[in-house]
């Protein structure tokens, strides 16, 4: 995982720049036999803006890009897997009794 400053662009007096998180993965596959090779493989790359680099005559300072989306969906799946949970639980306690 790797932070990346990408291009910047020039707006008034300032210049601005995008931060990104770089995350990549790569699998291999080779096979050797007595009469054939063969080979395989795939890489993935994922990249998520963090932030937004400003420089002017001021100075320089970041300005972090919150991912509201995600946070909301985060609590969605942790929803989605404790309210049945809790449902099951209640329906054996409503049943025991």
């Amino acid at each position: 995982m790797n932070l990346v400053t990408g291009r910047s662009i020039q707006v008034g007096e300032r210049e601005l720049a995008p931060v990104v998180r770089v995350t990549s993965h790569v699998q291999r596959h080779a096979t050797v036999g007595s009469q054939s090779l063969a080979g395989q493989g795939w890489h993935t790359v994922h990249l998520r803006p963090v932030a937004v680099l400003e420089r002017s005559s001021a100075g320089e300072r970041i300005i972090p890009i919150h991912d509201r989306t995600r946070q909301i969906m985060g609590g969605l799946l942790l929803a989605a897997l404790v309210i049945p949970m809790l449902l099951a639980l209640a329906t054996r306690l409503a049943r025991s009794k």
